[in-house]
């Protein structure tokens, strides 16, 4: 039953923290951002040829690598989340050996005008404890002058070995252009409810940005105050066919960093 217990939680990590820069900057948005990675954000928005990487220092000591290229509607990527060196213990309390558990994604995502699908491959070690699935997505994205709005419906599958429940990702966003250099995000995510807001400001060769996310407790978790908001912000600065960028993440609990590099041939 604890193990059981450890593998639901690291699913949820696996499968639903939000990638790139801009994504982690605004308030954990996945649903309308466009930054190259559609194959964890929604694969039913991909414009641009890119190759993106990005690496940071994410929560309570753990670090993550994320790797996208897009190119003529399609795009694959790869997420691998670091968890650190963890001592291990016998039943008696006796040390013994130390492990890195770990999570990795591998996908590829697909858009046809205002849709898209995804397939993710992920997997886990934990110890000795391997466990592995499969799972598949849907995203939209509609667009007029100024509103954009898109929905994904994601984590459709199976754990393989396990037989651990994947959590579903439901998402819905909207865009809203006020400026042509300013920008508002409002996303909702479930079904462990999420809400978030992010603002992105552009200025010559910057682009400014920062972000608010309310989370409510993991199904798992049966107590209020561990209710979470993340405060979030972040810049990017272009140089010809480069972006450089820094985000980072504030909780109560604890504080993410990231920075990354995209380049994308004109």
């Amino acid at each position: 039953m604890i193990l059981l217990f450890i593998l639901n939680i690291y699913i949820d990590n696996s499968l639903n923290l939000s990638a790139g820069i801009l994504g982690t900057g605004m308030g954990g948005m996945m649903v309308m951002i466009d930054e190259g990675f559609p194959v964890f954000h929604n694969p039913a928005i991909n414009t641009r040829r890119e190759f993106n990487f990005v690496l940071g220092r994410w929560f309570y000591g753990t670090s993550n690598l994320i790797f996208g290229m897009t190119s003529k509607n399609n795009a694959i990527g790869i997420y691998y989340l670091n968890y650190g060196e963890i001592q291990g213990y016998n039943d008696y309390g006796i040390p013994t050996n130390r492990f890195t558990p770990y999570d990795m994604n591998i996908g590829y995502a697909r858009n046809f005008g205002a849709i898209g699908f995804c397939i993710k491959n992920f997997h886990t070690r934990i110890d000795s404890f391997f466990f592995a699935g499969v799972v598949g997505g849907l995203g939209l994205h509609l667009k007029s002058r100024r509103l954009m709005m898109g929905a994904k419906l994601d984590n459709i599958g199976a754990e393989l070995i396990y037989k651990i429940n994947v959590p579903l990702t439901i998402g819905f966003g909207i865009k809203y252009v006020v400026y042509d250099d300013f920008d508002i995000f409002i996303e909702v995510k479930g079904k462990d409810y999420e809400m978030g807001s992010g603002i992105l400001y552009k200025y010559e060769n910057l682009k400014i940005f920062s972000g608010f996310k309310y989370i409510k407790p993991a199904r798992y978790v049966d107590y209020p105050a561990l209710a979470d908001c993340w405060f979030s912000g972040g810049v990017i600065i272009a140089l010809d066919e480069y972006e450089i960028g820094y985000s980072f993440i504030y909780t109560q609990f604890s504080m993410a960093h990231q920075i990354g590099i995209k380049l994308a041939p004109k």
